[in-house]
């Protein structure tokens, strides 16, 4: 097994004269984490390495020369800007240069704070109009992009807040990477670029390296999930509901804030409803390096245990290249699904 990459720093290919130096590179996809990030880790002995200036285009990429078994064919890549440079050393220590990418750029007008509402408009279009206002071209699916509302506000709030905030009203995945910015369905299994992703499969005795998995939280299990809103119609408050349908749950999960209609109450109790789902289960699994494991891709596991094997979302994917243990990646999984969380062997009597 052998992995390879490729760095370029300020439009410069590094690899080479990152080589001998590189302590760690790890790459982190987050679900609705907004930015990805990359951070490369290097042994800054005698302080040879070129200190990159924060805004610097920066891009890596990351796949197998010589593939494990079950690892899936393909790279991982990275395209952002450098967001923070760090050196560190002590007495006795030696001492390290860590570099820092997020695919947001933080020095753009995306952070930028301020105000603008639409009326009558879809939000394929509000999300244009106002990503626009912070420099990004905007990307909608189109089972979000039509959704109607009669007034969408920018409320003294950066496109990136504003993007954060509506994702989880709408119950949608919201990631950027400068100029680019994208909101897909949550849950959907589809990339950030709208593209259907791959699964994963963890399989003891081969690719599985270890897990830590909690197939059913308590805290997750939802009767219902229900949303106040007002029915111009009858002036008077209607309630918006839908059944989670958690085993043996009695608990309904109700929205704090209420809404200005239906069409809103609906929006969020789907966006509650996904959530619920997602939050039912607590997973950490690491495998073998593999460029299929991104967030919203399925992630099977295989061969733990019964009551533990089955199909898991991934939320968030790290990978880890290091000088010591090579490729590895580690998902934090949510929404069981299948076989997960049901041991099917026989019940043993009660004595």
């Amino acid at each position: 097994m052998r992995a390879a990459y490729q760095i370029t720093v300020g439009g410069n290919v590094v690899t080479s004269a990152f080589a001998p130096r590189l302590m760690s590179l790890i790459f982190t996809d987050a679900d609705g984490g907004v930015a990805d990030t990359l951070e490369i880790e290097l042994d800054d002995t005698g302080g040879a390495i070129f200190l990159p200036s924060t805004g610097d285009p920066i891009q890596a990429q990351l796949w197998w020369d010589i593939p494990p078994p079950g690892a899936s064919a393909g790279s991982l890549q990275f395209t952002g800007t450098v967001d923070e440079v760090r050196s560190r050393g002590a007495r006795g220590a030696g001492r390290t240069l860590a570099i820092m990418g997020r695919s947001a750029d933080m020095k753009t007008k995306g952070k930028h704070k301020t105000s603008k509402h639409l009326d009558n408009a879809t939000f394929g279009s509000a999300a244009q109009t106002f990503g626009g206002i912070g420099g990004y071209q905007v990307s909608v699916d189109s089972s979000l992009a039509s959704v109607q509302r009669d007034y969408w506000l920018l409320a003294n709030e950066s496109f990136l807040s504003w993007g954060r905030r509506i994702a989880e009203e709408i119950g949608a995945t919201f990631k950027v990477a400068y100029p680019k910015a994208t909101f897909i369905p949550r849950n959907s299994g589809d990339s950030a670029a709208g593209a259907a992703l791959g699964g994963v499969t963890a399989i003891a005795g081969q690719n599985l390296i270890s897990w830590d998995v909690s197939p059913t939280l308590s805290s997750g299990v939802w009767n219902n999930v229900k949303a106040l809103y007002y029915d111009h119609t009858k002036a008077q408050w209607g309630e918006d509901s839908q059944a989670v349908g958690s085993a043996g749950a009695v608990a309904d999960h109700r929205e704090t804030f209420k809404h200005a209609d239906k069409g809103r109450a609906h929006a969020r109790t789907t966006s509650n409803l996904n959530s619920a789902r997602r939050l039912a289960a607590g997973c950490s699994v690491e495998i073998d390096g593999d460029p299929a494991a991104l967030s919203q891709a399925n992630l099977t596991i295989s061969g733990a245990r019964p009551g533990i094997d089955g199909d898991y979302r991934i939320k968030t994917a790290r990978h880890v290249l290091d000088r010591h243990r090579g490729w590895t990646t580690t998902c934090d999984c949510e929404q069981p699904q299948g076989a997960a969380g049901t041991d099917s062997r026989a019940k043993p009597a009660a004595t």
